[in-house]
């Protein structure tokens, strides 16, 4: 593996990635404290739709992007549209779940919580920067036929697909 072959984006998402893979079971996401001094618990899949889905996506980006830079990936797919949505949608769950805190009243947020918004929002960071140096710009999320032909191939100037050419003869 040559890592020359990494940019800044690669980094920043695989590193967000793997802190998030590392930390995100290493650390307590909850504290409670005893009166004899803090004890901790949870893990992101206490918090399945909030915790456990972001820390899948995140990790599931760094795993991509670690391919696509190998070359293991086909280009066929638009990566770094793919790589923003799933990051972007952990950074939301991330930051959803640090609003509503732990599961139980008693109970605190816990650094593990704290810092794997911290990595969800690195893998964004990454994943943004590798969107404009792939020729991205925001204004492009928010016309639809731009996504479809973004995932169906080529477009025309109406947004539409156009069809495969013809075989030689």
């Amino acid at each position: 593996m040559d890592f020359s072959k990494f940019e800044t984006p690669d980094w920043l998402m695989t590193g967000g990635g793997a802190a998030m893979l590392i930390f995100g079971f290493v650390l307590d996401w909850t504290t409670v404290d005893t009166g004899f001094g803090n004890a901790g618990g949870d893990s992101p899949f206490a918090y399945f739709f909030t915790g456990g889905i972001a820390w899948l996506l995140v990790v599931a980006v760094a795993v991509l992007a670690f391919l696509r830079v190998n070359g293991t990936l086909p280009e066929t797919q638009p990566w770094p549209l793919i790589f923003l949505g799933a990051t972007g949608l952990a950074t939301l769950l991330m930051v959803l779940r640090v609003i509503l805190g732990a599961r139980l009243d008693f109970a605190s947020r816990g650094i593990g919580m704290y810092g794997a918004l911290v990595w969800a929002g690195i893998a964004a960071a990454g994943a943004y920067l590798n969107f404009q140096a792939s020729g991205g710009e925001l204004s492009d999320l928010t016309d639809i036929n731009k996504l479809k032909a973004s995932f169906s191939g080529s477009s025309n100037n109406d947004g539409d697909t156009k069809p495969p050419a013809p075989p030689a003869q």
